[in-house]
């Protein structure tokens, strides 16, 4: 949407509306004109200034609470704002040192990882910080082990070429020896080395036609267990932190407010479409949903800024959710170093 809205905008508009929506996250109140003539020294008199936001608020870029107040942005002025007229900020030196050893702390422990990324967003950003664990249907398979628990039940554990794990466990009808486990264990993993996961799941039967008949039952009870086994659409964990930061933002002083994205947050499903959702663009990791933007009407208040991170053949999505009146500029490159940083250690261990 930005640079089409940019089109009808003049240089003057540019101008006032990039000033109100900097104040207005500055400040959370409306921004006048006297207060932009006055701090922005720009040249133009509040007069001016007053007849180019009666423009913008014509176009649909800005609104005015009450007659004499100030004016506040509205999603579009926001989405113009972010497209064409931010600047990036840069992270302190200190900052970027502790995202690097939170992660690296933790990198052998992926579940820590995840937790200790959304710890750093949330405190860095003041606002909460959510991270979804990798889409694994992606991986591909590296290796499985089949470990006999009693006689009526095995333990599979799926590994796939990141490290990550999968176990289930499955019930026999008969006790079956350690020997015959590992056999069928070879052969599969000499078979399955490599394959994407689902599409391991979409043609396990065919795969293994041939050894259909084997006598201990296993290759026919893996094959009506395919789905379980190879089913990693709903491995997906969400976390998130730093709700406590949320209730001190003055949008969400209003309880029925916070409590709409307090309720979201308990729907895992939910967080997880709304975060972890296909970018635009081949090789686009970053993505910015605003205000009207976001399909869930809890969150019409708020913004939402993503980024993809990369362990090895499966990705996953973190960010922050707060409201539209937020800091994009230091937001955007706290989201991406974080995202960039887990990859990069990931690719390195």
């Amino acid at each position: 949407m930005g640079m089409k809205t940019m089109m009808n905008l003049t240089p003057r508009e540019k101008l006032i509306l990039g000033a109100i929506v900097q104040n207005f996250i500055e400040s959370a109140t409306p921004v006048s004109s006297t207060l932009i003539a006055n701090r922005m020294k720009l040249g133009l008199s509040p007069a001016t200034i007053r007849n180019i936001m009666a423009s913008l608020e014509a176009k649909g870029y800005i609104y005015q609470p009450h007659t004499s107040a100030g004016r506040v942005p509205l999603t579009p002025a926001y989405r113009v704002y972010v497209d064409s007229l931010m600047k990036r900020a840069r992270l302190t030196a200190e900052e970027k040192e502790r995202i690097r050893q939170s992660v690296q702390e933790t990198i052998y422990e992926f579940s820590e990882v995840m937790r200790e990324a959304t710890r750093i967003l949330a405190h860095l950003s003041h606002l909460l910080g959510v991270v979804v664990s990798p889409r694994l249907k992606q991986g591909h398979f590296q290796r499985m082990e089949l470990i006999s628990l009693s006689a009526e039940r095995i333990l599979v554990i799926i590994t796939i070429e990141t490290g990550l794990v999968k176990t289930i466990q499955l019930e026999l009808t008969s006790q079956i020896p350690r020997e015959k486990l590992e056999m069928v264990s070879q052969v599969l993993n000499e078979r399955l080395y490599g394959m994407r996961l689902d599409e391991i799941r979409k043609n396990f039967f065919s795969i293994v036609r041939d050894l259909k008949n084997d006598e201990s039952g296993l290759i026919q009870l893996f094959v009506q267990a395919a789905d379980r086994m190879f089913d990693f659409e709903d491995d997906l964990d969400v976390y998130y932190m730093g709700t406590h930061f949320i209730v001190q933002q003055p949008e969400f002083s209003d309880l029925q407010r916070f409590s709409s994205v307090a309720e979201l947050l308990e729907n895992r499903n939910i967080i997880i479409q709304l975060l972890d959702e296909p970018t635009e663009a081949e090789g686009q990791t970053l993505k910015i949903k605003i205000g009207d933007e976001i399909e869930d009407e809890r969150l019409k208040d708020c913004s939402i800024i993503t980024a993809k991170y990369r362990l090895g053949d499966v990705t996953g999505t973190l960010g922050i959710i707060g409201p539209t009146r937020m800091n994009y500029g230091k937001m955007v490159t706290l989201v991406d170093f974080t995202a960039r940083t887990i990859s990069q250690l990931f690719e390195k261990n």
